[in-house]
């Protein structure tokens, strides 16, 4: 059986694709700092599913870690699964948002693709970054902006390994029920559930998509979004969207 290794196992989004994922034969790789958490993911997957279930910890903010991690990780995925993140409201720990959103998850992909590139085995790296980083907001600025680096360097790692066969896929989600948003007051028709992101995720690696949106009618919002005037953001609109 292939392998998915996913970086942020326990975040909502990562276990609902895990589930979604060894439900068609793939074993799970879950990557994370809190160990006891993945011990039981891993059991819950095992058992449901009747796949292997590795867990590793992973602590995304510091670099010794990381190159702990991919040092020592044994197993070659077929697929890199990346969902880890960081919000914070309101934003204060500028350096944490920017390095666990962003300049780590590059550290980290960078450093298993010098691994697992030549074997002939990876075949999918997929991000999930966000509809934030769409365009800058005055609300969780560093964030949204965080989340455009993303995109913009997996758009760039796309064009880097088609060559070598591997596709990426960005995932843009929406607002997703996780405890990101847990003490946001969101429209209940907005907000989607990790399950449905696992799921977008896995038909996303079938399908061999580049950039989804998840759901896709953000697409459309997101569009008509840009279309609105900047000046509107900062002198009318009294709420961030």
């Amino acid at each position: 059986m292939s392998w998915l290794l996913i970086i942020g196992g326990n975040s909502e989004i990562g276990f609902a694709a895990a589930k979604r994922f060894a439900s068609n034969g793939f074993n799970i790789h879950l990557a994370s700092r809190n160990m006891e958490q993945l011990h039981l993911k891993k059991e819950i997957v095992e058992k449901s599913f009747n796949v292997k279930c590795k867990v590793s910890n992973l602590d995304v903010y510091d670099l010794a870690s990381i190159k702990n991690f991919v040092d020592q990780s044994e197993i070659n995925p077929k697929i890199i699964l990346v969902t880890a993140g960081f919000l914070e409201n309101p934003e204060k720990s500028y350096e944490k948002i920017i390095k666990i959103n962003y300049l780590n998850l590059i550290e980290i992909i960078e450093s298993l693709i010098l691994k697992s590139v030549n074997k002939d085995i990876l075949s999918s790296i997929i991000g999930v970054s966000s509809i934030a980083g769409e365009i800058g907001k005055k609300k969780n600025n560093i964030y949204s902006s965080s989340k455009a680096g993303f995109s913009n360097y997996l758009e760039g790692l796309r064009q880097r390994l088609y060559q070598e066969n591997i596709n990426v896929i960005t995932i843009k989600p929406g607002y997703v029920k996780t405890k990101m948003i847990k003490n946001l007051s969101l429209p209940k028709i907005l907000v989607s559930t990790p399950e449905k992101i696992g799921e977008i995720i896995y038909n996303s690696y079938k399908e061999k998509k580049a950039i989804v949106y998840a759901p896709y009618y953000w697409k459309l919002i997101m569009f008509i979004y840009k279309l609105v005037p900047e000046l509107f953001f900062k002198h009318i609109l009294k709420k961030n969207f």
